[in-house]
Parts: structure tokens; sequence; C-alpha cells
């Protein structure tokens, strides 16, 4: 373990190096958040590097996740063994974490919602959600085309457990939080935070800051994103997926006719013995 002033790091054996890695790069991703929120992080954070899948599978309690932040504690978790690899890396990893510990530190965990604390910490560790994302599995369109999507208010307090909707949950989260930075931009979500700070629930929040009803604003932004998204979209999107289904379906079909000459070729040779 190693204890510093402005933070806690307790690795498994053979991680020294990489705790004294994190510890040189915290400063910086604090004074980062600090500037996207303009809060200050004035509490110590604690971080746990597991290298063992297994052991943190079991804390974690599912496969897809790689770090998971414990706001009342102050306590991040990190399974290292999934580190480095794309799209992840370490600090990327710890500005995500390190930003659920900020929101929640200044905002009540009853008044923000799952899936804004998931897309505000996305969008601000440059689209990193803390489970495995395969970019080229994109659920989201096919979400919005058939209508499969989640409405925001049942990804208030929890997301699913299983894979495809844990993923568009993530996915669905990112997609809402950066439309309405396009649109009111960094100050407004700032704002909207800061009411939410001082105990104003998001409806009312987004009424006051963005004269707007949060039931319109969901509405607008699925509605730009179903302009933006059309059937040729979401082919483009899963080309190599559909080409490699169509290639197998191919296979066999040239099996199963090969199958089919082979049977007419015995029958024939049948038929020409018992002449």
């Amino acid at each position: 373990m190693v204890d510093t002033p402005q933070l806690v790091v307790v690795y498994d054996q053979g991680l020294k190096q990489t705790a004294q890695q994190v510890l040189a790069a915290y400063p910086s991703i604090k004074q980062t958040l600090e500037s996207i929120f303009q809060w200050p992080v004035n509490f110590r954070p604690s971080l746990v590097l597991i290298n063992n899948q297994k052991k943190f599978r079991q804390l974690a309690g599912h496969e897809l996740v790689v770090a998971y932040a414990l706001p009342q504690k102050n306590v991040v978790v990190i399974d290292y063994s999934k580190m480095n690899t794309s799209p992840f890396t370490l600090q990327r990893i710890v500005q995500h974490e390190l930003c659920h510990l900020l929101l929640h530190h200044y905002i009540n965990e009853d008044n923000l919602p799952r899936w804004l604390d998931e897309g505000i910490c996305q969008w601000a560790s440059d689209g990193l959600a803390d489970i495995l994302m395969d970019a080229k599995r994109t659920r989201l369109p096919a979400a919005i085309l058939s209508g499969n999507y989640f409405d925001l208010a049942k990804l208030a307090h929890r997301f699913p457990h299983d894979k495809n909707g844990l993923m568009l949950a993530y996915e669905q989260s990112k997609s809402v939080v950066e439309y309405m930075i396009r649109h009111y931009g960094p100050q407004g979500m700032r704002d909207l935070l800061g009411l939410m700070r001082q105990g104003v629930d998001i409806e009312f929040a987004f009424e006051k800051r963005f004269a707007i009803s949060f039931e319109k604003f969901e509405d607008q932004w699925r509605n730009q994103l179903k302009a933006s998204i059309n059937w040729f979209t979401y082919f483009s999107i899963h080309l190599y997926e559909i080409l490699f289904v169509s290639a197998a379906l191919l296979t066999i079909l040239g099996f199963i006719r090969m199958l089919r000459r082979k049977k007419v070729y015995e029958e024939d040779n049948e038929e020409m013995e018992d002449f």
C-alpha cells in the first residue's frame, strides 16, 4: 500500500510500479476533472488494483466490468489484468471512476440518475465506459430503429444485468449526455449539476435551466437520433458482421449442395449397377 495526502493505492503483489505510475498521474487527472466540473476534489480516494480476474469478478459481480466505484467509501476498484487493452488505459479508467466519486461527493445519490452519472463520466473520460464496450457491436441504432430502447426513467436507479441490456444502457446514457452538451454546452451541464447539488430533482432542474420539460428533452434526443439513423446507416455499421454471416450461410449452402450432388451421383451409380 502507498499512502499519500492526496491518494491511497492498495495493490496486489507485482503492481508496485503501477501504483507509483498512478500516483504520478493522479494530480493531472484530478486537475482535469476539476477543470471540467469546476468543483474541487477535496477528498482523498482509495484506489485498489487487483491483478486476478476471478477475484475481481467475484467483487464486481459482472464479467464485463473492468472497474467500479464505491462512492460511500471513496473507493475505486480496478481489474488491472484488463488494462492496456483497447480502449482501456489505466489513466482513463482512474479518471472515469474518480468522476463518479466527484459527482456523488457533491450530489446526493437519490438525486443523481444512474444514466446521467454514467453518461457524464463517459463524456469526461473521452467516451470511456467501465465495461468492455465492443465498438463494432453498436446496439443503439438498432434499438432506436426497432423501438427497443430504454426510457430514461427505467435507467434512473439501476442498469440491466444482462450483457446486451447493460451495454445498451451505457451507450444510451452516453448518447443522451452528448446530445445535452451539444445543445446546451459544458456550462449548461455544469449549471444543471449545480442545481441538483442544491437538492433540485432533474425534472425541475431541466425546466429551470433549459426552459424545457425533461420529457420533451428526452423526446427531442430520441427524434434527432431517429432522424440521423436509417437502415442504410445500421447496415453500414454492421457491414463486417453481415458479410461474415453471409459468407457462413453461403458456405453452408455450398456444403448442402455438395451433399445433394453426392447423393444423386451415388443413386445414379446404383442404377447403373442394376443394369
